[in-house]
Order: structure tokens, then sequence, then C-alpha cells
């Protein structure tokens, strides 16, 4: 007779169980969908912090002055210039943005520095000039941009100017 009441009880727990287990199913699978078909559109550029601009936030920049921007894939290097140039396409034209650690680490690196006297080149060491180059500076950021018409100059300087 013992044995008859524990039956009752154990069905009853393993039905609950069943229960609590696909409920826990149903949500995983309404969160995953959730999370797969959200539409929250593109993330947010971290706010800027004086003296600290990225790439980023250059592209950013250069985008508000009605100029088309996107990432390129080359890296060049200024001879005395500690960081590397990052690349960026400025109405298809070839820009690079070297990202020093403060404006005055930039200043210091850059003094002097002018467009008869510079040379960009690859990592592998050759010249990687197509046109006329030209120089921006402005917070801890340095853009040599190669080629780009005066309009298009005119929007990256004003871009790089607008930085903190």
């Amino acid at each position: 007779m013992n044995q008859q009441r524990t039956f009752p009880a154990r069905r009853w727990i393993s039905n609950l169980l069943f229960v609590v287990a696909a409920a826990l199913f149903i949500y995983v699978a309404y969160a995953y969908y959730q999370e797969r078909t959200d539409d929250s559109g593109s993330v947010p550029t971290p706010q800027s912090v004086a003296g600290k601009a990225e790439l980023k936030n250059v592209r950013d920049a250069i985008a508000a002055q009605g100029a088309t921007v996107e990432y390129g894939k080359q890296t060049v290097r200024i001879d005395g210039i500690t960081p590397v140039g990052q690349q960026l396409t400025v109405e298809g034209t070839p820009v690079y943005v070297f990202i020093f650690e403060s404006p005055e680490d930039r200043t210091a690196q850059t003094d002097g520095l002018s467009t008869d006297t510079l040379e960009i080149t690859t990592p592998s060491g050759a010249d990687a000039a197509k046109g006329d180059l030209a120089i921006s500076e402005g917070s801890n950021i340095l853009v040599v941009s190669d080629g780009a018409s005066e309009s298009d100059q005119q929007k990256i300087d004003a871009g790089v100017q607008s930085l903190p």
C-alpha cells in the first residue's frame, strides 16, 4: 500500500519537471529568435574623448562633411613616425590615418613634417604614393591624403579639425 502512494507522487513530480523543461525550451527558442531578428541598426559610435580619437571617429567626422568614406585594407609608414597609417577611402581616394597616443605626441613626432619631404611607404618599403600628398592634423590624428581633389581635401580638413 505504501508503494502505491509514492507512485502517484513520482508521476506528479515527473510531469512537473517535464512542464518546466518544456517551458524553458520555449523560452530559449523565443530568446534566440528575438536576438536573430533584432533590427536595432548599426552599433553607435563611442563618444570621442578629447585627444583620444580613433579610426571610427575620423571616418564618421569626414562622413559628416558629406563625403563617402569607407575602410581600406592597406597600411603605410612614414619614416620617423611611430604609428602605422590605416587606410580610409574618401570618394575613392586613399587617405591614411595615423593615430598617436596624445596631441602632444603627434605634435612632437610631426614637427617639421611637410608634403615636400613626406614619403609614405608600404610595410615592405615600396613607395605607396600615387598622387599629390596633403596633410591634415588635429587632436591626436595625422591624416595624409593621396591625390584627393581640392573639394575632398576641404572635407577631410574640416572633418579632422572637428575632432575633439
